[in-house]
């Protein structure tokens, strides 16, 4: 149909309902008006035919799918801008366990309004037509469509008008077999187009061609190779030729069979032979070229899937081993007019794709996006649903929220002051109703001992510390099981941390304080949860009332006769509340046991997130044991929808792995909680179920016959054997591991070895060239005390020495001393006895008068002066005046000698005193003279100068007393 124009598509919720068709309509009516697409539309007329829509100026295809996925058509009212449009709502992808269906609506505008309703027809014709033998319609330029692929070819008659097309469809099967030593090659695990494969594994990809629609068979003459490539939408230079074993046709002319070796070894391929993160896929590409009879030119069969790489040892369990398939339709235009027979090539491919690339392009199309242009991918990151479906979630995670509202904490807080107020521990009243809106988690520690009553018993605390000191012997259990426990919160994460250290404490000490119980798997979540809130004495006080005042040690107890009451109590209730789900799962064979035996005896904490662990732990420590089955039956009720979809297989993985999941977020976690408070499960109920558990018991030992008996213990012995058997794998796997790791960590503790061995070498050479030079610096240190020594005693006798010198000063001195004060003396004797000689004489006692006033004069003037006498006075005077100047010079020359010998004697004695520190500071340091000897050779060489500057000053000394002497 031509003059259509296409308006868009938008995503519909629901595809049957006519009102939002219209509004849809209505709206890309309005935005589309200007710029509307045009294209060509082809209806086919049977119900098993495709729609096609061409772009109307290059003819190419733009989007295409099946009849019988289209839910709704519509055509707008014709009192509205609308009535020359008209819709359609199709199911573009279907519904999974995890994910809703898609839906799609695709709006068309008519040039024509009565086109419209032509279009609206010819749909209803389609969907009429059930697509048995046509006569091609006028509205196609192609041949009808078949039915179905089983009809039997050769009843077909007639012949195919030349230019016209035919329909072909087919499916592949992709399959992955990896080589093990035990059985050979087994199939490979795929879940959800995802292949789970073992590195450095040889492996063998097979792939199964089958035609399942067409009015010929189209039988494969011929394969090239096939092909295999790291990514999707890769190039042609981008993909392996793997090396083929065997190709041929299978049980029919429809089924072609393939099959090549994969060496994990080839360079080209290996990102896919390299383990992959937890969360992350690889995308692969397999492809086989084929000759298709009738058709002259190759088709290619592109499958795309994804795969993660794992260890080379790792296992596998519960998990499909089904091949992937792929659907691909084929549009062929028969060239040669009256040529039935597909032995000749006689037509030629309009359009060959698969239904994942046809899907690809209506997703892109709806978002505005090309739908050709699709980049090389290698690496997919696992999406939060993927990752739900392929690892379960790991104890211990998820978020807690830490926030609390002041008026909480005040009403908390004025409960608390209650109940410390009451030694008994009674509850106050209104605690109820804050427990099921959740504990803060500020608090938690607090209000968790106080319900549990553990301040009544105080002597536990001293006896947690005695049973520290015992030996425990579960202590290996202990330890295995730690390091499984809340692996995915950082305070037990570390191996030997504190966390670990804690929780390995607290667990030994309860096996050794409940010796009938002992350690039982899974007690170690318990108290993970209890010290993330408290330390571990309290941690322990409060494991010790859980276990024993509510009731759980039971469960534990040897036989688990109270867990199975548990498990037959809860299979009641769900019969009682959720019959339909009890009849699904009896029809499985699904037994209660299968998922809720780690809801008993771990209070749901192995397995669901932190912040729902601590909700159920609050209700748990204020309800009691009947807190576990209003959980359970919340979670059954909340999953029934999902849970009665799934099989065996399915239901198990629901519990294991989606499940915890879904309540990750606190407003989930509390509305389940709130759910399970509303469950009205009274406690008369509960005892019928233990009565009828109890006779049932009883009617089963009456019974019961030998041989049956033999028979039940014989199953249940071969029920441990087989548990055992997986334990012994599992160790088994765990020694293989530790031993790889081992050998890991021998070859470096070896090449360490070798470093080290080459460093002790190098250090040995270097201690020897340190021992030489040590004995070199110990004789030098012995040369130099022996040349200090003789130093010393060289300036102990320069000393004594210079002292005799110093005495011999002194005695100078003194003598000098006496001799200045003896002429003083005598000089002042002879001037009075000159001035009373010359008293008498008038002229001389007034020039002895001048002369003593003018002392400073030059002698010139007083000799010139005392010349001028004309008497024998004169001359006379003359004399004495010399006399008392040579007496004057004689005291001065005196004075200055003396000053200078006091000064030598000053110097000599701070020059005694250096020497003296310096004898005393070098017979200090003789212990340190091998690591000072440079600075000990220093102080040698200066006392050497000080020693040859003494000698310079004493000779100076004596040559100065010699002239003292003459004097």
């Amino acid at each position: 149909m031509e003059q259509i124009s296409y308006l868009g598509c938008a995503k519909i919720e629901n595809p049957s309902s006519e009102v939002e068709i219209l509004k849809i309509m209505q709206l890309l009516n309005k935005e589309r008006s200007e710029k509307p697409i045009d294209v060509i539309l082809f209806i086919p007329d049977s119900s098993s035919g495709i729609v096609r829509m061409c772009d109307g100026t290059t003819k190419s295809e733009m989007v295409s799918f099946p009849v019988h996925r289209i839910k709704f058509c519509a055509r707008g009212q014709l009192d509205s801008a609308e009535r020359e449009c008209f819709a359609l709502s199709f199911t573009q992808k279907n519904a999974t366990p995890t994910d809703g269906a898609l839906h799609q609506c695709h709006v068309f505008r008519c040039q024509v309004p009565e086109t419209a309703g032509k279009a609206l027809l010819n749909f209803a014709n389609a969907f009429r037509n059930s697509g048995t033998k046509k006569v091609p319609s006028p509205r196609l330029c192609r041949t009808s469509q078949p039915s179905s692929a089983d009809e039997d070819t050769s009843s077909l008659e007639g012949t195919f008008s030349p230019g016209g097309e035919e329909d072909f469809q087919f499916d592949a099967f992709l399959e992955m077999r990896e080589e093990d030593t035990k059985k050979g090659f087994t199939v490979c695990p795929q879940e959800k187009n995802c292949f789970k494969l073992r590195r450095d594994r040889e492996k063998r990809v097979i792939v199964v061609l089958q035609q399942t629609h067409g009015r010929r068979v189209l039988t494969v003459r011929k394969c090239f190779g096939l092909l295999l490539g790291a990514g999707r939408n890769l190039r042609h230079n981008d993909m392996h030729l793997l090396d083929m074993q065997s190709m041929g046709r299978g049980n029919d002319s429809k089924t072609y069979i393939i099959e090549a070796l994969w060496d994990p070894h080839l360079q080209n391929l290996e990102v896919l032979n390299t383990e992959t993160p937890r969360e992350t896929r690889v995308f692969m590409t397999i492809a086989a070229d084929v000759i298709l009879a009738g058709i002259d030119e190759p088709v290619r069969f592109n499958m795309e899937c994804k795969a993660r790489i794992f260890h080379e040892h790792e296992r596998f369990w519960y998990v499909s081993r089904r091949p992937i398939v792929e659907k691909y339709f084929l549009t062929a235009r028969i060239m040669e007019e009256g040529m039935d027979s597909v032995n000749e090539a006689n037509m030629k491919v309009v359009k060959f794709e698969s239904v994942t690339e046809r899907e690809r392009s209506l997703s892109r199309l709806s978002l505005g996006r090309s739908p050709t242009k699709m980049p090389t991918q290698l690496i997919h990151p696992a999406d939060e649903d993927e990752s739900d479906s392929d690892e379960p979630l790991l104890s211990g995670s998820g978020v807690v929220n830490q926030e609390c509202s002041d008026d909480v904490l005040s009403a908390w807080n004025n409960i608390l002051l209650e109940w410390k107020a009451n030694p008994e521990g009674t509850v106050p009243e209104g605690l109820g109703d804050l427990i099921r809106n959740g504990v803060p988690d500020v608090l938690r520690g607090e209000v968790w001992q106080y319900l549990a009553k553990v301040q009544i018993d105080p002597d536990l605390t001293q006896t947690y510390r005695l049973l520290l000191g015992k030996e425990c012997p579960s202590e290996q259990v202990i330890l295995r099981d730690i390091h499984r426990t809340f692996p995915a919160h950082e305070y037990f994460k570390e191996a030997g941390g504190e966390g670990q250290e804690s929780l390995y404490r607290i667990s030994k000490a309860y096996s050794l304080y409940d010796e009938e119980v002992s350690y039982c798997q899974g007690l170690s979540f318990l108290a993970a949860a209890l010290l993330l809130h408290m330390p571990e004495e309290q941690a322990f006080c409060t494991l010790v009332k859980i276990m024993f005042d509510y009731g759980l040690r039971d469960l534990f107890k040897l036989g688990l006769d109270v867990l199975h009451l548990r498990f037959y109590q809860l299979q009641r209730l769900t019969e009682d509340y959720v019959p339909d789900l009890f009849a699904h799962f009896y029809n499985l064979g699904v037994e209660t046991h299968m998922y809720a035996s780690q809801w008993f005896l771990t209070l749901f904490t192995a397995k669901f997130p932190l912040q729902m662990v601590y909700f159920i732990v609050d209700l748990f420590l204020s309800e009691g044991m009947n807190t576990i089955f209003h959980i359970s039956l919340a979670l059954l009720k909340a999953s029934k929808k999902e849970l009665l979809q799934l099989d065996f297989e399915g239901a198990l993985k629901y519990f294991r792995v989606v499940l915890p999941r879904l309540y990750r977020t606190e407003a989930n976690a509390k509305e389940l909680i709130h759910k399970a408070v509303k469950l009205k499960i009274s406690h008369k109920r509960l005892s019928k179920y233990e009565k009828e558990f109890y006779s049932l018991k009883e009617r089963e030992l009456e019974s019961q016959d030998p041989l049956e008996r033999m028979e039940r213990e014989n199953l249940q012995l071969k029920e441990t054997v087989m548990r055992l058997e997986r334990e012994n794998d599992d160790l088994a796997h765990e020694l293989v591991t530790s031993k790889i790791e081992l050998r890991k960590n021998l070859d470096t503790a070896e090449d360490s070895v070798e470093s080290l061995q080459g460093q002790l070498e190098r250090c040995m050479r270097t201690a020897k060239d340190l021992e030489d030079e040590n004995n070199g610096l110990r004789t030098e240190y012995d040369q130099v005390k022996e040349m200090c020594r003789r130093e010393v005693l060289r300036l102990e006798s320069e000393g004594s020495r210079s002292q005799g010198i110093i005495s011999n000063y002194k005695e100078i001195c003194s003598d000098l001393s006496y001799r200045l004060e003896k002429q003083q003396d005598s000089f002042k004797a002879q001037r009075t006895r000159i001035a009373g000689v010359v008293s008498h004489c008038e002229q001389c006692s007034t020039a002895l008068a001048e002369f003593t006033e003018q002392v400073n004069g030059s002698p010139s003037k007083k000799v010139s002066d005392l010349s001028s006498m004309e008497d024998g006075c004169g001359f006379k005077m003359i004399e004495l005046m010399d006399k008392l100047e040579e007496s004057e010079q004689r005291i001065r020359q005196l004075e200055l000698s003396l000053a200078q010998t006091k000064l030598e004697l000053v110097e000599a004695q701070c020059r005694n005193q250096d020497l003296s520190h310096q004898m005393n500071a070098s017979i200090s340091g003789d212990n340190d003279s091998s690591r000072h000897a440079a600075w000990l050779k220093k102080t040698i060489s200066s006392i050497r100068d000080v020693g040859t500057s003494l000698k310079q000053p004493t000779h100076e000394r004596s040559n100065s007393s010699v002239s003292v002497d003459k004097y």
